[in-house]
């Protein structure tokens, strides 16, 4: 069987990733400023020299192949590192420059993103910041996928695909409307009507591993994943759940809600600087790498993020406190 030659180009690559993006050839077009029919005749021309159908159309748009999967994931990072090409070869000046994506689990965006982006911009104007929060496997698909740069992931130790440098350990306490803040034994909390987050999560793994240890069962009243629904039925008094302090952060410094330390127990999880291992860091990503370690570090050096503590870099962290793969269903 003879086999074409195949001579894609960088134009047909950003329409093909466009349309994945997009969903439909109609959407790409707007987004792209450029008429549908030039698009079809690109995507046309590409699945021609690839000799693979790429993508099937449908009343709801478009749906990848399985060769259209394989070619999105290169064509991603191909426009990403030509991006890195063009912003080191304009780089007249050694200031970093260019844009920087930066995911964060939805229960420390409230924590880090304003104080984050205010930083970058009054110290390099001349990077562009996106900043978008997720739950943990999300941003953990888009880190390994090139769509963020860099991500904060409840994880300890390497993982394929990701690099990780450990930042703290994050305690979780039992969260409570009840007056009392004084330590709380971990039996007790057992007895007491716990609203926690879906099996499978970061937080319940850590819960279920304590409970474990003790002897004792996870049977919660009710499984809530949405945050803000769970703070509110803990205000209201139908329940105590197990998170972190972050979880209790609204965004301006004003808890409602008190924290119970365990006194027989230390429910902790790291947290990590992540970056795509494949990936190339540019001087923008770098710098604002930085720019959140230095960060975090004054919010728990301050006092100003409870129950955490900085990892060192010559710390070696136990398994048992890296999260199993891919066990991070939500944020808590």
């Amino acid at each position: 069987m003879r086999v074409k030659a195949a001579f894609m180009d960088l134009r047909q690559l950003r329409y093909f990733v466009g349309v994945v993006q997009a969903g439909s050839l109609s959407r790409a077009a707007d987004q792209l400023h450029v008429a549908q029919s030039a698009i079809s005749h690109q995507l046309a021309s590409l699945e021609s020299e690839l000799d693979r159908q790429l993508v099937t159309r449908g009343p709801k748009g478009i749906t990848l192949t399985e060769a259209g999967s394989v070619l999105y994931r290169h064509a991603e990072a191909i426009l990403r590192h030509v991006e890195f090409a063009k912003q080191d070869a304009a780089r007249a000046l050694n200031v970093p420059s260019g844009g920087v994506s930066v995911g964060l689990p939805n229960l420390l965006a409230p924590l880090l993103s304003y104080e984050l982006f205010r930083r970058v911009r009054a110290t390099y104007p001349q990077i562009l910041l996106h900043l978008s929060e997720a739950n943990g496997w999300l941003l953990r698909e888009r880190l390994v996928n090139g769509r963020l740069d860099i991500a904060l992931l409840y994880v300890g130790l390497p993982e394929r695909g990701i690099a990780v440098e450990p930042l703290i350990l994050e305690e979780l306490f039992l969260v409570t409307a009840d007056p009392d803040t004084s330590p709380i034994r971990i039996v007790d909390a057992a007895q007491r009507t716990l609203l926690l987050a879906a099996a499978g999560s970061n937080s319940r793994r850590v819960t279920q591993d304590a409970f474990n240890k003790h002897g004792l069962t996870v049977a919660p009243a009710a499984e809530i994943d949405t945050i803000s629904t769970l703070r509110r039925l803990i205000a209201e008094g139908a329940g105590d759940s197990i998170m972190p302090w972050s979880a209790l952060y609204d965004g301006e410094g004003k808890i409602a809600l008190n924290y119970r330390r365990f006194e027989d127990a230390r429910l902790v999880r790291p947290v990590a600087l992540c970056f795509s291992d494949v990936g190339q860091r540019s001087p923008a990503i770098e710098a604002v790498a930085l720019m959140v370690k230095s960060l975090v570090r004054e919010l728990v050096e301050s006092g100003t993020w409870h129950g955490v503590s900085l990892i060192a870099a010559s710390d070696e962290l136990s398994p048992s406190l890296a999260p199993a793969r891919d066990s991070e269903l939500d944020a808590l």
